[in-house]
């Protein structure tokens, strides 16, 4: 009896001491526990790079479709997931675009292995589903990039834009379409890129 009493207290207090939940490193370096508060209708992250240049441009987009939504219950988060990533570094990006406390490094890949994010810039829309998260998008933020290397003056369509404002009208959420261009996510989690990413030693050009 005395044996299976310090069993059952030896599996509470490892239970206890478990690591609680974490989704990434905030910028005041201390780990992100929550991705929203209860009752938000949704979470959207944007993986973005410091060094990658698509990212960098589309940046402004993103910016924006944040503050269409922000106030409608929608929890917004800029993720820096490469393994390359430093603190230093992503909190001069994060002041040089103004992407706010809402942003977050993810060495670890808990949310390129949660939404299988590919690169940099890529947006995933989630919602609640009890205690876990549901993809409802994750694909381009916009049609801006054709490919790599040929891009329109200005975008045409606005898909994760689209994807919120749909999923807030409670009808459904249209697939991504096309495939994210930029530069392949550098993280064990992540997906094996395709022919539209590639390393940033290919890049060139502005990162601006």
């Amino acid at each position: 009896m005395r044996s299976r009493i310090l069993l059952a207290a030896c599996l509470l207090g490892g239970a206890l001491s478990a690591p609680a939940q974490s989704y990434g490193t905030r910028l005041d370096g201390h780990p992100l526990a929550t991705l929203a508060p209860a009752g938000s209708k949704a979470v959207v992250l944007y993986f973005i790079a410091t060094d990658c240049p698509v990212s960098n441009r589309t940046l402004p987009e993103m910016l924006r479709v944040r503050n269409e939504f922000r106030s409608r219950g929608v929890a917004f988060w800029f993720v820096y997931p490469n393994t390359t990533e430093t603190l230093a570094g992503v909190r001069n990006h994060a002041l040089s675009y103004n992407t706010g406390s809402n942003t977050i490094l993810d060495p670890t890949g808990s949310l390129v292995a949660l939404t299988h994010a590919r690169v940099t810039p890529e947006a995933v829309v989630l919602i609640p589903r009890g205690s876990a998260w549901k993809t409802v998008y994750a694909g381009r933020i916009d049609d801006r990039y054709v490919r790599l290397g040929l891009a329109r003056p200005q975008a045409t369509q606005h898909f994760a834009e689209q994807a919120v404002s749909e999923l807030l009208s409670g009808k459904p959420v249209q697939p991504a379409v096309g495939t994210p261009v930029g530069c392949a996510i550098i993280n064990p989690k992540a997906p094996l890129m395709n022919s539209e990413s590639m390393g940033r030693t290919q890049m060139g050009g502005s990162q601006q």
